[in-house]
């Protein structure tokens, strides 16, 4: 080694260590700034560079449709209330850059075909009706957004703090960015609303607070009634171990049935449909629109998805990453039970998710993977806490 390198490696060296003992006396401290101090960011820039997307149309005409009846009407108040909150050029493109948007800003009833598929997000859309009584539909979206943002961040400091691990904020802060919380939070949807309620759920059920973890997982489902497949599941692992397994049997039933009845009362076309147009084509309208069922076309749509996935999104990189610190740095002798079952419940979940309709989009995968993230974390954290005790000095 030149002198030349030796004096770099012994400058770094020394920064390094200067910066260890800085750090450490306040590591809980700067953790959690920084986790604080990422979600605001996130929230602000949500707040000055909103992002705009059609779905912003359906679900504003979805929070009208208890003032506005005529579909005409609720077609055009809609359109002018998104034409009200967007630029010139984001209202072109959302009108006239392909031949769907096109079709559903010049026919009021091919675009009131497609609210079945929003009308279903029902918490979703009575938080937001409620909060239109004091601003547009638009902006009671956006508000929404951001504050699940805020109370998703506020969550993971309070599921750190508890387990005395805020040192371990920058490393949140890493899977967030990692699971597109960041792209989740501007858009206009309820996906994140759904979120802090699973996420919560989860701390909860950790925490022994089983009809509160109930009352979480209810809320989820009613503002994104697909967790019913994350809610199945948990209570299938729940019955097979133990804890909780009577009340998650009973929340399981409930949203069923809940489930049942807001598919058929909400106008939703069913599940084909919905699968053929997410990832088939976006046919105009859905009036008589009703494809067979096909095993092939099935299969292609899987194959579709999962190289959309690979090529443009980061779920399946962040599983396999969560996967293999499982497998080598946990040892599960050590988890909690409560820990072991809801990590299980997860990972099973995703993978029955993506086989009954295969999203490709991160998002949707959100708030699954930072369950799994927090669980794994702690896990370790607790782990290494334990072996640093058994350790002599």
């Amino acid at each position: 080694m030149t002198s030349a390198a030796r004096l770099l490696e012994t400058c770094f060296l020394s920064l390094y260590r200067l910066s260890c003992r800085i750090y450490r006396p306040m590591r809980h401290f700067a953790g959690a700034a920084i986790l604080a101090v990422f979600a605001l960011t996130v929230a602000a820039v949500v707040q000055v560079y909103p992002v705009s997307n059609w779905d912003m149309v359906a679900y504003t005409a979805s929070i009208l449709e208890d003032k506005i009846t005529d579909p005409v009407e609720l077609h055009d108040t809609s359109y002018e209330l998104l034409k009200e909150n967007v630029s010139e050029g984001e209202f072109q493109a959302l009108t006239q850059d392909r031949e769907y948007r096109i079709r559903q800003y010049e026919d009021p009833a091919a675009f009131g075909t497609m609210l079945g598929f929003y009308r279903l997000k029902l918490g979703y859309i009575k938080t937001a009706r409620a909060l239109s009584s004091f601003m547009d539909p638009v902006k009671s979206l956006r508000l929404i957004s951001m504050a699940s943002a805020l109370a998703i961040a506020g969550l993971l400091l309070v599921w750190l703090a508890r387990n005395k691990a805020l040192m371990y904020g920058p490393i949140v802060v890493a899977m967030l960015i990692v699971t597109d919380f960041g792209a989740s939070a501007a858009l206009l949807t309820p996906d994140l609303y759904a979120s802090f309620f699973l996420l919560l759920a989860c701390f909860l059920y950790i925490e022994r607070q089983d009809i509160a973890t109930a009352a979480c997982l209810i809320a989820a489902l009613f503002i994104r009634p697909d967790h019913l497949a994350f809610i199945g599941v948990f209570f299938v692992f729940a019955l097979i171990y133990g804890p909780g397994r009577w009340i998650l049997t009973a929340t399981f039933i409930v949203c069923l049935l809940a489930y049942s009845l807001i598919l058929k009362d909400e106008g939703h076309p069913g599940w084909w449909i919905h699968l053929w147009f997410t990832h088939v084509e976006y046919v105009p309208t859905l009036e008589g629109f009703d494809p067979p069922f096909s095993p092939l076309i099935y299969l292609q749509m899987l194959v579709r998805s999962t190289v959309r996935s690979l090529m443009n999104q980061t779920w399946l990189a962040a599983l396999f990453a969560l996967v293999v610190f499982f497998t080598k740095v946990i040892n599960p002798a050590q988890m909690t039970e409560r820990a072991r079952i809801l990590l299980y419940a997860i990972f099973t979940s995703i993978c029955a998710k993506y086989i009954v309709f295969p999203h490709f989009e991160t998002r949707f995968y959100f708030p699954y993977l930072m369950a799994m993230g927090m669980i794994l974390l702690v896990s370790w954290h607790q782990q290494e806490r334990r072996k640093a005790k058994l350790t002599p000095a």
